[in-house]
């Protein structure tokens, strides 16, 4: 073997020998703390990504509920005026309000189910942002009239609202139409059994 060729082996096995030594090392520090570094950089992209999610489905499902409960507010205030009781005696309906209160004499209980037609009284409570009701089975009671104001003590919770969307309920005698405001929206219900043609019912019949 000429003296080149032997310098060029050694050379050969100089190279090989550095890359086994390389392999060996494994990584360095600097790497391992680049490599920590960017782990934790992923791991805060993927939790906020996740947290924005998450809070956005906490909301929608808050607004979900939301929606449903003010559905079933007004589903109940619905039957409740269609089933309000027309007095013949005094050919109105028993239906008054004012100043957060409404009072409604009608053949649709929540809570009496089996008492036929019960005076159903609801009452705002701007303090708490809380819609209070309460149901009365002897309607007929004389101190149940258009000045009755029960204590929120006597009340059951029904609703509770948020700042930006305040319950207010008006009665308007003229057009027999209960107003309901949710926030800005506004339902109107009128009664199912108001006299036909607008002419007001006697005893007799002869309005009818």
């Amino acid at each position: 073997m000429t003296g080149g060729n032997r310098v060029t082996v050694m050379a050969s096995e100089k190279c090989r020998l550095v890359k086994r030594l390389r392999c060996r090392q494994g990584i360095t520090l600097f790497e391992l703390l680049i490599a920590v570094v960017l782990l934790g950089m992923v791991s805060t992209m993927i939790y906020s990504v996740l947290n924005v999610g998450i809070s956005f489905s906490a909301r929608g499902a808050s607004r979900l509920e939301s929606l449903a409960r003010e559905k079933n507010l007004l589903g109940l205030l619905r039957r409740q005026v269609n089933g309000a009781w027309y007095d013949l005696r005094f050919s109105r309906m028993q239906i008054s309000g004012g100043d957060g209160v409404l009072r409604i004499v009608t053949r649709q209980p929540l809570l009496h189910r089996a008492a036929g037609s019960v005076l159903a009284v609801y009452r705002v409570n701007e303090a708490e942002q809380t819609l209070y009701y309460l149901e009365k089975k002897d309607y007929f009671n004389a101190d149940y009239g258009e000045r009755y104001l029960p204590d929120f003590s006597e009340m059951e919770k029904m609703y509770t609202y948020a700042a930006n969307r305040p319950v207010a309920l008006a009665y308007e005698p003229e057009q027999s139409t209960v107003v309901v405001t949710l926030g800005e929206e506004a339902f109107a219900f009128v009664p199912k059994c108001l006299p036909p043609g607008g002419m007001t019912p006697t005893f007799s019949g002869a309005g009818q």
